[in-house]
């Protein structure tokens, strides 16, 4: 076991050399490499790998464990979170694998019936969220590179399993939608990309599949199930650009997007194709960002059965001292289908896909070798393109964290989840969620986390 008074300033240079890049290529960051990211410094040493486990646990308060918007009931259980990355650097083959689950109990307390303001089963508040993944690059050649990923993420709102200080940012998929009620959502994803160099060009052909359902949201006797929007897409893209300075590029990057709905009337083929300007590193800034145009149609050439929207993004990475890190991003993307039943697109509420707009904002910072401190907030909506729906939702979090001996440190958290939405439970009867009011939702995490 080694001391950890030295790992933030050095980590900070990790974070940097590991994303240095990644934005060119399309890549994500991986996780947990923040300014307080793990340092060579420390970590396990197992078989040619480094392995940096964590594992916090503590108490949680919860001020409204159903997220209901009335007959708001609090509670206090136990939060544990574990967390494991390692990476694997022979020269050829660079492996990354993570690990995360954020499990909150609650004992004693179970799933409730309630009936206003409408008859409706909230789940059990015991959940767990986290993410699992591993990132592989082989460069059999200096000017080719072939990426593969595979990544399983669990996830309640916009931050997903995110907890205090270092915790990785979840990248929130395309297929994803805001809802002002409960929603857990499950992605599974994997892809396979081929880069190749030429002079100042670079082209990076890439396909994939993801899946994506959603639970946890409440069981109302009137409101349709929300498995119609759990669906299967698939993608390939290719994206070429050029590098305009050393430190900066252009890009073009088409999509093809095919997905496929567990109900078959919502099944769409879309199109999205989008340009931009990136940097690696200028100085201590390095992102992209990009905007364009995009597309969904339905596979059944339903009326009404075409959406087109302009598509634009950034994400952006500031370093302005190697103990505090900004991360920036922004999207606006057509999501998941809004047809949770058949009824919905007979009446001409059907649409082939939903506009989903999400910001947000995380600050990291190293105080001192022993104090680390994060803040972060977003904003989410999802409006459903061919009715008056729109769901939003807004988030926020601050923590800090102060290691006392050794590896240990004491950390307290705190996070806000606030959702509304601009329907009312009649529409629960052509299944739109009655529980679209939305809620406001505090949670108080303390405890101990230790950091090998």
């Amino acid at each position: 076991m080694k001391s950890n008074l030295l790992p933030n300033g050095v980590a900070a240079g990790i974070a940097l050399i590991i994303s240095a890049g990644s934005v060119a290529r399309g890549e994500e960051i991986p996780a947990g490499v923040t300014a307080m990211g793990p340092s060579p410094e420390e970590g396990l040493a197992i078989d040619g790998w480094i392995v940096y486990p964590s594992l916090f646990i503590g108490s949680v308060f919860n001020d409204n464990i159903y997220s209901t918007a009335t007959d708001r009931r609090p509670a206090v259980g136990v939060r544990v979170r574990p967390s494991v990355q390692a990476g694997l650097d022979n020269g050829l083959h660079k492996t990354t694998a993570y690990m995360s689950a954020d499990a909150q109990f609650y004992p004693g307390l179970g799933s409730q019936f309630r009936l206003s303001p409408t008859p409706t089963t909230d789940v059990d508040p015991t959940n767990v969220a986290g993410r699992a993944g591993i990132n592989h690059i082989w460069s059999p050649f200096s000017d080719l590179n072939v990426y593969l990923s595979a990544d399983y993420t669990r996830q309640s709102g916009l931050f997903g399993s995110n907890f205090g200080a270092t915790a990785p940012n979840v990248t929130v998929p395309t297929g994803y939608t805001v809802s002002a009620s409960q929603q857990f959502s499950n992605q599974f994803t994997g892809s396979i990309a081929v880069e190749k160099k030429i002079a100042d060009w670079f082209v990076r052909a890439t396909t994939g599949v993801q899946y994506v359902s959603y639970d946890s949201r409440p069981i109302a006797s009137l409101a349709a199930s929300g498995d119609a929007q759990n669906g299967l897409s698939y993608r390939a893209s290719l994206r070429g650009g050029l590098w305009l300075s050393p430190m900066f590029y252009g890009f073009v990057e088409p999509t093809l997007d095919l997905r496929r709905y567990e109900s078959s009337i919502s099944d769409t083929n879309g199109y999205r194709i989008v340009g931009g300007f990136g940097s690696e590193l200028i100085s201590l800034f390095r992102g992209e960002v990009y905007g364009g145009y995009q597309s969904q149609s339905s596979v059944l050439d339903f009326p009404g059965g075409e959406v087109a929207k302009p598509a634009f993004g950034a994400r952006l990475h500031y370093y302005p001292t190697p103990y505090l890190t900004l991360t920036a991003t922004v999207d606006q993307m057509l999501a998941a289908a809004a047809a949770p039943t058949a009824l919905a697109g007979r009446l001409g509420q059907w649409s082939p896909a939903t506009l989903n707009t999400q910001s947000k904002l995380q600050i990291d910072y190293a105080i001192s070798p022993f104090w680390t401190a994060y803040a972060r907030g977003g904003y989410g909506e999802t409006r459903w393109t061919n009715s008056p729906r729109a769901d939003t939702i807004w988030a926020a979090g601050v923590g800090v964290s102060y290691t006392f001996w050794r590896n240990i440190a004491i950390s307290l958290d705190y996070q806000l989840q606030k959702t509304s939405s601009n329907v009312s439970g009649v529409f629960g009867a052509i299944g739109y969620s009655t529980a679209s009011w939305g809620f406001a939702q505090n949670v108080v995490s303390a405890g101990v986390t230790y950091r090998y």
